[in-house]
């Protein structure tokens, strides 16, 4: 109950005012760290799975088998065809000099019925073991 000490009710009701605006600004204040703690939890939620992801997505059957998988340019002289490169340069890691001359061809975008030039480089894909070439 209110005392008529304070007059005509003013005061207390500017008490309560102030009371509830700090109450609900102490709210506010709680929710916006809540939501910059959710967004922070979050965010890190996205970062870890997306490098679990990035790491689980290594190719180590390769690296494992055959070793590790690498790339040399080779010059390409008079008479060369994708076939003839891919014979050279087959070693293991390749099912066929076939399926070699395929990828060869996908690295350096040579559709099968393209010449090569005489003096441009093209890319060839190759194994390197622990133990050298």
């Amino acid at each position: 109950m209110r005392s008529t000490y304070y007059g005509e009710y003013d005061y207390m009701d500017r008490v309560e005012e102030m009371r509830f605006k700090r109450i609900a600004r102490i709210r506010q204040v709680r929710r916006q760290k809540m939501l910059i703690i959710i967004g922070v939890l979050i965010t890190m939620a996205f970062i870890s799975f997306f490098s679990i992801k990035a790491f689980a997505n290594t190719n180590t059957t390769f690296s494992d088998s055959f070793g590790t998988k690498q790339y040399k340019s080779i010059m390409i002289y008079c008479q060369d065809t994708v076939e003839s490169i891919a014979e050279d340069n087959y070693g293991f890691g390749f099912t066929s000099v076939d399926k070699m001359a395929e990828e060869i061809r996908n690295i350096n975008h040579i559709s099968p019925d393209e010449e090569l030039i005489p003096g441009n480089y093209i890319i060839v894909p190759y194994f390197k073991t622990a133990s050298g070439y």
